[in-house]
């Protein structure tokens, strides 16, 4: 019976393992089936040279040949949070982190630290099925842990994750904060404003313009009797 080209054209489109292939290399043809090529193109990779993989552990292929790496102990920051007033988050997944906002005795529903005293900057760490509470940085270790300032600089910690360093303004007694004085400035005697040259060179011209005196040589003046 005639084989149709329908179904000619369906099994070319499907290569099998004992197919033979013609291979040249260079002016010389060579025989080798499917399984050959397939030996020979997919050579293991090695660290020198790219190859075949084939996926291990934390590793998976989609469907369409996508690699994909699940990380085991990756951690995932979710903001700051007082573990002293606020329940420990339901929807908490493995590798969440959390920042202590605040020092006191951790509520009930944080499992595994729960009626422990957490400290202000900790790292409250969940691990699948409770919780653990680590100082962000030891005493040796790298990074900022905590603003200290002195007057007149100010820090509002009111976030603990986001500082605001601020400076108070100046005042007759204390250090601070100054803003240049303009001319209205001058006129009502505002509080906090400084007289720098430029604001004073204008009102000294402003109350004694030029022209309006007589300069007077005081060396042609007789000396007191």
């Amino acid at each position: 019976m005639a084989t149709s080209t329908a179904t000619r054209s369906t099994s070319r489109a499907l290569p099998q393992p004992t197919d033979l292939l013609l291979v040249q290399r260079g002016s010389t043809p060579y025989r080798a089936t499917a399984d050959e090529v397939k030996a020979f193109m997919l050579t293991p990779a090695t660290a020198a040279a790219i190859g075949a993989i084939k996926p291990g552990t934390n590793l998976s292929v989609a469907a369409d040949g996508t690699l994909h790496a699940a990380i085991p102990g990756a951690l995932h920051y979710r903001g700051a949070i007082d573990p002293t007033t606020a329940e420990a988050p339901a929807d908490a997944a493995v590798g969440d982190v959390y920042l202590a906002s605040a020092t006191g005795v951790a509520l009930a529903s944080w499992i595994g630290i729960a009626g422990q005293e957490i400290a202000q900057g900790d790292l409250l760490l969940f691990d699948g099925s409770s919780w653990s509470a680590n100082a962000a940085l030891g005493p040796d270790g790298a990074g900022v842990i905590r603003i200290q300032v002195a007057a007149p600089l100010v820090v509002d910690e009111s976030d603990p994750a986001q500082p605001l360093l601020s400076v108070e303004p100046a005042t007759t007694t204390a250090a601070g904060v100054l803003r240049l004085a303009s001319g209205d400035d001058l006129t009502a005697g505002s509080e906090g404003a400084a007289v720098d040259a430029a604001a004073l060179k204008a009102a000294m011209a402003t109350a004694q313009p030029a022209g309006d005196y007589m300069p007077l040589d005081i060396s042609t003046l007789p000396a007191l009797p």
